[in-house]
This record gives C-alpha cells, sequence and structure tokens, in this order.
C-alpha cells in the first residue's frame, strides 16, 4: 500500500473512531421508572396521558418555592386542561425529621379524609412554613383552609400509627428510586434533573409529545 493510500485508510479510521467516541458518550435518556400513584393525594384528571410525581417536605425552602413560584403555572398550562396530573409524596429530610414527619402526618390525615381538602391546604402550609416546628400549627391551618376536615377524625388518624407508616412508606419509595433531595421530581417516570420550572415544563413538553 503506497503512503498517500495508507493516510488516507488512517484518517478515515480515525474519523470513525472519534464518531464512535461521541456517541458512545453521548448522554443517553434516562430509564423511566413505575411509580404507582395509587393511594396517593392526586390533584388534576386521573386519565391525565402524563403523570408528574413531586417528593416533597412541608418544612423544605425549596419546596416552598416550587409550590408558590412553579406550581401555579403547572397547574394553570398543564393540569387544568387535562393534559397532566400531579401526584404528591412525602419524603421528610429536613432536620428534625420527627418534626417534619409530624407535618406529613397532618397533610396524610387530611387526604385520608379527602383528596380535595389535601389540595386546598397544601399552598397555605406551604406559605406558613416558618411556623410548622411541629404538627400543632399544621392541624390549625389545615382545619382552616379545608373546613370540611373532620377534626376529632384528624386527631384519630394522627394518633394512629398507620399514618406515620403511611409516611415512612413514601420514604421507603423515594430512596428506591434514588429521590434523596426535595423537591424532587418525576415525570413519567423519569427524574427531571433540577426542578426548575424550565425544566420541568421541558420534561412535561417532551412526555406530552411522545
Amino acid at each position: 500500500m503506497n503512503p498517500q493510500r495508507l493516510t488516507l485508510v488512517t484518517i478515515v479510521l480515525a474519523v470513525i473512531v472519534v464518531a464512535g467516541v461521541m456517541i458512545a458518550s453521548r448522554p443517553q435518556p434516562a430509564a423511566a421508572v413505575q411509580i404507582d400513584v395509587g393511594g396517593q393525594p392526586v390533584l388534576g384528571d386521573a386519565s391525565a396521558p402524563v403523570t408528574m410525581a413531586v417528593f416533597e417536605d412541608f418544612r423544605c425552602p425549596g419546596c416552598q418555592n416550587f409550590e408558590l413560584n412553579v406550581m401555579p403555572d403547572i397547574r394553570r398550562d398543564y393540569v387544568q386542561d387535562g393534559r397532566v396530573r400531579v401526584a404528591y409524596f412525602n419524603l421528610p429530610v429536613v432536620a428534625p425529621v420527627t418534626a417534619s414527619e409530624h407535618v406529613a402526618r397532618v397533610g396524610e390525615c387530611v387526604f385520608q379524609q379527602s383528596n380535595d381538602a389535601f389540595w386546598e391546604m397544601k399552598t397555605p402550609l406551604y406559605r406558613a412554613q416558618q411556623q410548622l416546628g411541629d404538627a400543632r400549627r399544621a392541624v390549625e391551618l389545615a382545619l382552616t383552609y379545608a373546613p370540611g376536615i373532620d377534626a376529632g377524625a384528624l386527631d384519630a388518624c394522627l394518633a394512629d400509627p398507620s399514618s406515620l407508616q403511611a409516611v415512612r412508606d413514601d420514604a421507603a419509595l423515594a430512596v428506591r428510586l434514588e429521590a434523596r433531595a426535595t423537591p424532587t421530581v418525576f415525570v413519567d417516570g423519569v427524574k427531571v434533573e433540577t426542578p426548575s420550572a424550565s425544566a420541568v415544563r421541558a420534561a412535561l413538553d417532551a412526555a406530552l409529545r411522545d
């Protein structure tokens, strides 16, 4: 083989190798996981084609920001027209975690009486986040912003260990899904890397196109 042809072959092979490396190193789409939203607070049409699962802690400042600054647009632009449903999961992470668990139990117990009531009191709880050192203020807020809730049944639920177990079951699911921080958002089972408004909207738009 003459030197000119050898050089050409070498260049072609080099291009093939570089192209292969670029393809191999290209970020691959994240694999979707199965997330059962049965038994969880759900906002939106049950038959919506896209499901967004959110793992939150009522005492988490990032979750407060997500609730007050991201969720209103998600509700308006995706939930109200029936394209997306949102499922809430507890992930108590803010120290002391026992305090976060107590507040989460209030949400769980309100939900057990009424899914709609849960979503009615969710934003007020986040607005009053600095007052949520324990469950007492959360109970007051729940009874104020979800007035149809039976106070006696709420107290009984909070005293029942099963409400704490429900919160911890959510947290255990988060561990299995490698959701370590709050808020963590999944769109149709695919984790959104950052819970920013732009990233969540991009993930929802992509899921709706599929």
